[in-house]
């Protein structure tokens, strides 16, 4: 059995991402919005504790005098909702932006298509039965007992240092008893909070871990991954094989445009063009090796083109310049000469390009 020792491919990586599948820890969500809901409830919660020091203090001063009849008490209800909504919706809201700010920083924009909607498999009791008892499950319940002992360590150093204040509470009045309660409150969800926020980032490290360790590859998917993402190696060989006819098939089709075919004198021929009120230089319209030389050469003789041996200009253009491409400046001397002769040969007096010196 091949061992997983490579790296996962940019593809295997998408499919992932698109199931869902990423490095995420709940734990961070849940650590995150505990701190935030603190330093919320110490900052923007000070107008709603107040509001809640006024209505238990009203209750507790009004209780022996109010007939609790079921319109009083929605009156009531509906008083106190008004008075609270604005400070909840504000720290509820504020809880909410940092969930998704932390989801977003450990997975991204993700939209899972493919986790959603409904699936059969998730109802199977067998299947969870078998994550329960699997490495993983093992896992989440040391983790579960590892958050239980820490946090209730956490809890109970505080409150221990705590407990005289909180037997004394009895001689405070109602006002300062419910301060002294927000107080502490407050402290012991923001050590609980930066304890939580400790064992989440473990657990996010973990989870990093874990997912870079399952979509580990072994060679064989690696190369299986490759001819899915590039297609088969002989099927792009053919279709390569396939472009390179085409266009050798259009490039011969341009021979018989050429004023002159430049040789070397069998291994490469080059089909050169020079139309001065079209072009700035000459332009190579074909050109090849061996048995593409070949046709050109024979195609030119068919078409009655001057066939020029010229080993250097040859082996030059071959080198330097592409079909299609026009001739670079150093090579303007030495195609004047070749093209002075052809236009010679056919009794023609025809412009030739010539280097401009600089």
């Amino acid at each position: 059995m091949s061992e997983r020792t490579e790296p996962p491919t940019g593809r295997k990586i998408a499919e992932a991402r698109a199931e869902g599948n990423v490095p995420r820890s709940q734990e961070l969500n849940a650590a995150a919005g505990l701190l935030a809901g603190a330093w919320l409830l110490q900052n923007s919660g000070k107008l709603l504790a107040q509001q809640l020091k006024i209505i238990l203090t009203e209750a507790a001063s009004k209780a022996p005098f109010v007939d609790f009849s079921g319109d009083w008490l929605r009156e009531m209800l509906l008083i106190n909702i008004q008075r609270l909504l604005p400070s909840m919706g504000l720290i509820l809201a504020g809880m909410l932006i940092t969930g998704m700010v932390v989801t977003v920083s450990q997975t991204g924009l993700l939209w899972a298509n493919k986790k959603l909607g409904f699936h059969l498999d998730r109802l199977n009791p067998l299947s969870g039965i078998k994550r329960l008892f699997s490495l993983n499950g093992l896992i989440e319940v040391v983790k579960a007992l590892l958050k239980l002992f820490v946090v209730g360590w956490v809890a109970y150093t505080f409150l221990r240092d705590r407990a005289a204040e909180v037997v004394s509470m009895g001689n405070m009045s109602m006002s300062d008893a419910i301060s002294f309660w927000a107080e502490l409150g407050l402290s012991l969800f923001m050590r609980v909070g930066f304890a939580y926020l400790i064992l989440a980032f473990i657990d996010y490290a973990y989870q990093r871990w874990n997912y870079n360790r399952s979509m580990k590859m072994t060679k064989e998917e690696v190369k299986e991954d490759a001819k899915r993402t590039e297609g088969d190696p002989l099927i792009r060989g053919r279709i390569r094989a396939k472009q390179r006819q085409v266009a050798r098939m259009r490039m011969m089709a341009n021979v018989h445009k050429a004023d002159v075919v430049i040789t070397n004198p069998t291994h490469l021929a080059i089909a050169v063009s020079y139309k001065a009120d079209e072009m700035n230089a000459p332009k190579v319209l074909a050109k090849g090796a061996f048995l593409v030389a070949e046709r050109i050469v024979s195609l030119a003789r068919i078409h009655q083109i001057p066939v020029v041996q010229n080993i250097p200009v040859a082996r030059a253009l071959y080198r330097s310049v592409e079909v299609d491409q026009e001739i670079p400046p150093e090579l303007y001397t030495a195609l004047a000469e070749v093209l002075a002769y052809v236009y010679r040969m056919r009794g023609k007096r025809r412009a030739v390009p010539v280097q401009v010196e600089q």
